[in-house]
C-alpha cells in the first residue's frame, strides 16, 4: 500500500495515542496468553454488536489492525484488507480493533465514509487489546502467527501480498515498530535511576512516529524531535537563541546538495534528537540541544549579525487615500485571504502576517514608526507587487533593502555528512 500524505507529511495521530500501563504489554517474540483467544469481545457485524472471541482465528495467521473512525489512512486501507482477506482465505484473518464506542462506530457504519458497506466488521469498545499491544500511532498492525507468537508490529502500509506470503513462510524481515514511552529516554520504558543527562542523535527515519515535545520526569527534563529534516530541528531550537527568529532568518553558507533542507522528506535524511538534562536546566534546554547538534550532526549553527537582504514596511501618511488608524471594534485578523479584514490590530501583527506569506523570502522589518492600532481590508496576494497594491492606499509600502541583521547561519563541519 502507498503511504497516505497530508500537507507533505504522513498523517500521524496523537503521540502515545493509546498509552496504558505497560505491565501487561506483549513484545515481538512473545506468545499471546490463552485468555487472548478466549476473552469475550464486542464485534460489530452487519451494523450490530455481537459477542464473540478470538478463538475462531486460532491456528491461522492473525493480523490485528488498530484503527479509529477519525483515521483517514485507516479507512482508506479497508478495501485492500478485504481483497487480501479473500485472496488468502483460509490462511489469514485481518481483524480491525478500536477503543471507540459501539455508538460512534455504528454512526460510521451507516455513513458514506464506510467503504465496505455491510461487509464492515470490527471489534469495538476495546478495553484490553490497545494496552496489550502498545503503539504510538494508527493504523498499527500486529502480526500473530499460527502458533500464537507475535511476529511483528508494523505501519499499516506494510500490509501487502508480499509481506503476507513472507509471514506465512516465516521469512518476514521488516523492522518491528518500537513503542515510545512518554517521559522516558527513547527506546526505554523508564529513565535510569540517578540519570544526570542523556543525549541521542539518529539519522534516518524511525518508523511509526513523528512529533516533538518537551518532557519532564522527576529530576530530569528533556526535548525530543522525531523524524524531521535537520533544518526543522535547528528551526525549533533557534527560537530559544533569539525571539525574532523566522524561517527567513535561516541562512546556509553551503550549497545544500546533501539533504539538510530535505523538502521531499527522504527517509534517509530525517533526523531524531533526544536530549535530557537536569530539571534545573530546563530554561536552557533548547540552547543545550542546539549545542549538542552542533557537536554531532556535521553542521554548526550560530546567530551572527550579517548584511542581508530585507523588506522594510514603511509608512507615508501623505500618500494615503484610505484611513489606516482603527475606528475600533472587535479585533479581527484573518490574514491575506479574499474578503479578509484586519481590524483594530497592531502594526506588529501585520508585519508577522506579511512574514508568513510564502513568497516573502527575506526578513520583514517594521520601519513605520506607527504606534496606533490599524484597520485594513485584505485579500489574497501572490507576490510583493500584489501585496503593495493592497498596502499603498493606506500609505504603507514594502521596500526591498539591505541591513545588518541577526541571522541563524549554518555551516557544514563534516564533508562526509
Amino acid at each position: 500500500m502507498k503511504p497516505t500524505l497530508l500537507t507533505g507529511l504522513m498523517l500521524v495521530f496523537s503521540l502515545f495515542l493509546y498509552a496504558q500501563k505497560p505491565i501487561k504489554a506483549l513484545q515481538v517474540g512473545d506468545r499471546v496468553p490463552d485468555a487472548f483467544w478466549t476473552a469475550p469481545r464486542n464485534f460489530m457485524i452487519n451494523g450490530k454488536v455481537v459477542q464473540g472471541s478470538m478463538e475462531q482465528f486460532r491456528g491461522q495467521l492473525l493480523i490485528i489492525d488498530f484503527w479509529a473512525t477519525f483515521c483517514i489512512p485507516c479507512i482508506k486501507e479497508m478495501p485492500e484488507q478485504k481483497r487480501l482477506s479473500s485472496l488468502f482465505k483460509g490462511e489469514i484473518n485481518i481483524v480491525n480493533v478500536t477503543p471507540e464506542s459501539a455508538k460512534l462506530v455504528s454512526t460510521f457504519y451507516s455513513s458514506e465514509r464506510n467503504p465496505l458497506g455491510s461487509a464492515f466488521t470490527s471489534i469495538v469498545d476495546d478495553k484490553e487489546l490497545n494496552g496489550l499491544f502498545l503503539h504510538n500511532k494508527i493504523p498499527h498492525l500486529v502480526w500473530i502467527d499460527k502458533q500464537g507468537i507475535v511476529r511483528n508490529t508494523t505501519d499499516g502500509d506494510a500490509l501487502s501480498e508480499e509481506n503476507i506470503r513472507a509471514t506465512l513462510s516465516g521469512t518476514l524481515s521488516l523492522t518491528p515498530l518500537n513503542y515510545i514511552y512518554p517521559n522516558t529516554v527513547l527506546m526505554m520504558n523508564q529513565n535510569p535511576k540517578g540519570m544526570q543527562s542523556f543525549n541521542l542523535l539518529i539519522k534516518g527515519r524511525i518508523p511509526g512516529i513523528s512529533s516533538s515535545m518537551i518532557r519532564s520526569n522527576g529530576p530530569n527534563t528533556g526535548i525530543i524531535i522525531f523524524n524531521h529534516p535537520l533544518r526543522w530541528l535547528y528551526s525549533v531550537l533557534a527560537r530559544a537563541e533569539f525571539p525574532s527568529f523566522s524561517d527567513q532568518r535561516f541562512k546556509l553558507d553551503f550549497a545544500d546538495t546533501d539533504g539538510f533542507n530535505n523538502p521531499s522528506l527522504k527517509p534517509e535524511d530525517l533526523w531524531t534528537v533526544d536530549f535530557w538534562a537536569s530539571s534545573g536546566k530546563s530554561a536552557l534546554l533548547k540552547k543545550l540541544t542546539m549545542n549538542y547538534l552542533n557537536e554531532n550532526s556535521g553542521y554548526s549553527a550560530a546567530v551572527k549579525v550579517i548584511n542581508t537582504p530585507v523588506y522594510k514596511l514603511q509608512y507615508s501618511p501623505s500618500k494615503a487615500t484610505r484611513q489606516l488608524k482603527t475606528q475600533g471594534g472587535q479585533p479581527t485578523n484573518l490574514g491575506f485571504h479574499k474578503g479578509s479584514r484586519f481590524i483594530n490590530q497592531s502594526i506588529t501583527i501585520l508585519v508577522n502576517d506579511i512574514q508568513d506569506c510564502s513568497f516573502v523570502k527575506n526578513p520583514v522589518l517594521n520601519d513605520t514608526k506607527i504606534t496606533f492600532l490599524v484597520d485594513l481590508e485584505l485579500s489574497e496576494v501572490k507576490d510583493v507587487a500584489g501585496l503593495n497594491a493592497l498596502l499603498n492606499p493606506y500609505g504603507l509600502s514594502l521596500k526591498a533593502d539591505y541591513q545588518e541583521l541577526e541571522m541563524l547561519v549554518v555551516s557544514k563541519t563534516d564533508k562526509t555528512n
